[in-house]
């Protein structure tokens, strides 16, 4: 009984996994057939020649995408190594600026009452 249960539980889990992949490929192919069918009615003689021309065209610009993405990575990524340098030197400092408190509150406490 217990085996079923695992079972179940582990189909389950692959099927909402699994789920979301699909809708993601029915989506694809409905834009490439919409493409299609716009590029078939416009002239159905050059639909292929069409298509192909889409295609190359979309993955120029997904390549152009991507890199800007990385590009905008790698500088959110020094701008934040900079700002944790930049927190670092103010920590120091405020904690130099602290114990140079605690130095002069104490030598004014050690004077005679």
């Amino acid at each position: 009984m217990i085996i079923i249960a695992v079972i179940f539980v582990g189909l389950l889990i692959v099927y909402f996994l699994f789920k979301q992949l699909l809708k993601l490929a029915l989506l694809f192919l409905l834009i490439l057939l919409a493409v299609g069918g716009y590029f078939y009615f416009k002239d159905p003689r050059k639909m292929p020649q069409n298509m192909m021309e889409t295609l190359e065209k979309a993955k120029t610009e997904t390549g152009k995408a991507v890199e800007k993405g990385k590009e905008a990575y790698s500088k959110g990524k020094a701008i934040a190594e900079k700002g944790k340098k930049l927190t670092e030197g103010m920590d120091n400092l405020l904690i130099g600026k602290d114990k140079k408190a605690d130095k002069t509150t104490d030598q004014g406490n050690k004077g005679p009452k």
